[in-house]
C-alpha cells in the first residue's frame, strides 16, 4: 500500500508552522519513556540520520520493559528513509506526552525545536553528532538557552564532548558519552585485495578533485581510483574489501565513520582527521595530512604506493590495528551507552 504524502511545498508550508502544531498533553502512557528522534528527510540514511535510524533499532531490539523509541519527520510525518534496520517505529502527530516523552533534538535544530519544546512544555534533550554544527543557523544566545534546558546532551566522540565542555562548562555534568559501531562481519578485507584507491566524492569535492589531478601522471598503470558513491553499505563494504588505500576528506566531523570502516576493510588510510578522527587515527594503517595540503596529500599517497609495491609493508600491523578498532567500536558499548541513557531518562 502507497503512504499518502502532501506536495513538498504544502509539507514545507505546514512545517514553518509547526510551533502552532506541538501540543504536550499530561495524560496515560502505555510505555514509561517514549524516546522520539527528530529526524531530518533524507532518501537514503547516512551519517547522522543513519544513526538516529540505528539508535531507535536499537532501543527497540533491546526490548526494554516499558521502553519505546520512534523516529519523527515533522517536516513529513509519514516519510521514511531506506535503511536496513529492524523494529522501527514512528510518530505520526505533533502531540507529546508531557511526563513520559522525551524529544531527542539534533544539534543542527536545537535552537529552534528546544524554544519550541520549553514553550509547549515537552521534555527534550540534545544529541550532538557533530561538535561544530551547534551555531548552525543560530545565534550564540539562542543556542545557549537550547542547552541549558535541556535534560541531557548527548555526544559520540572525545572530540565532541571537548568542543561541549569548552563551549558549556557549566552543563559538563549532563553531558552523556554515547558510542557508536560499525560492522565488523560486514566491513572486513577480503581475500585477495586489488590494486585499488578508494574515496567519497561527496566529501569536499573541490579537495578530492585537486588530488587526483596532482596524482593522475604520476600513478603507476596497475593501480585504479574507483570512487564510491550511489551505493548501499553492502556495496561500499564490499568495495573497501577490495582497496588497499583509502582517501579521507573528512572537515569537521563528529565521528567520520567511513575511514573507520575502510580501516577494518584492511585499507590504508590517508588524509584529513575530520579532528574528531584523532581518536581512532593509530600510527602505521592512518596517515594525516593537514587539511588543504594537496601536494603533501598526493606525496603521501605516491609514498605508499611505493611501499605497497615494493613489499615493504605491514600487513600484520594492520591486522593487529583492526582488532583494536573493532574494540573500540564494538555493537556491544553502543548497546551499553544507550541502555544508559534510558536509565538516566527513566530517573527523570
Amino acid at each position: 500500500m502507497t503512504r499518502f504524502s502532501w506536495p513538498k511545498a504544502i509539507n514545507n508550508l505546514i512545517f514553518k508552522c509547526r510551533k502552532f502544531r506541538y501540543q504536550a498533553r499530561d495524560e496515560h502512557s502505555e510505555h514509561a519513556l517514549t524516546l522520539t528522534y527528530l529526524c531530518p528527510n533524507a532518501k537514503k540514511a547516512s551519517g547522522g540520520v543513519k544513526v538516529i535510524y540505528r539508535h531507535v533499532s536499537l532501543i527497540n531490539n533491546m526490548q526494554i520493559a516499558g521502553v519505546k523509541a520512534q523516529i519523527f519527520h515533522p517536516k513529513d510525518v509519514n516519510f521514511r528513509c531506506e535503511t536496513p534496520f529492524s523494529n522501527l517505529n514512528f510518530k505520526k502527530n505533533f502531540v507529546f506526552n508531557k511526563k513520559h516523552e522525551v524529544f531527542v533534538i539534533h544539534e543542527m535544530w536545537a535552537a529552534r525545536e528546544a524554544k519550541i519544546a520549553r514553550d509547549k512544555g515537552i521534555r527534550y534533550i540534545i544529541q550532538v553528532q557533530g561538535g561544530y554544527d551547534v551555531f548552525r543557523k543560530a545565534d550564540v544566545d539562542s543556542v545557549y538557552a537550547a542547552y541549558q534546558h535541556a535534560e541531557l546532551i548527548t555526544c559520540v566522540s572525545d572530540d565532541i564532548y571537548a568542543c561541549l565542555v569548552f563551549l558549556f562548562p557549566e552543563f559538563e555534568q549532563k553531558i552523556y558519552r554515547l558510542h557508536l559501531s560499525v560492522e565488523e562481519d560486514l566491513f572486513k578485507p577480503a581475500e585477495h585485495k586489488e590494486n585499488i584507491i578508494t574515496y567519497m566524492p561527496r566529501k569536499l569535492e573541490k579537495h578530492s578533485t585537486l588530488v587526483l589531478n596532482f596524482i593522475a601522471r604520476k600513478l603507476p598503470s596497475s593501480w585504479k581510483i574507483f570512487p564510491i558513491q550511489n551505493m548501499n553499505q553492502q556495496g561500499v563494504a564490499e568495495t573497501l574489501s577490495k582497496s588497499k588505500i583509502f582517501l579521507s576528506f573528512s572537515e569537521l566531523e563528529g565521528l567520520g565513520l567511513p575511514p573507520i570502516e575502510a580501516a577494518l576493510a584492511g585499507n590504508l588510510v590517508i588524509g584529513y582527521t575530520g579532528q574528531a578522527g584523532k581518536e581512532y587515527w593509530v600510527d602505521g594503517q592512518f596517515h594525516e595530512v593537514n587539511c588543504g595540503d594537496i601536494r603533501a596529500f598526493s606525496e603521501t599517497i605516491l609514498s605508499k604506493i611505493k611501499e605497497i609495491d615494493n613489499g615493504y609493508f605491514d600487513f600484520i600491523e594492520i591486522k593487529q590495528n583492526i582488532t583494536t578498532l573493532q574494540n573500540k567500536y564494538s555493537p556491544a558499548k553502543e548497546l551499553d551507552g544507550l541502555r544508559g541513557l534510558v536509565d538516566q531518562l527513566r530517573k527523570g
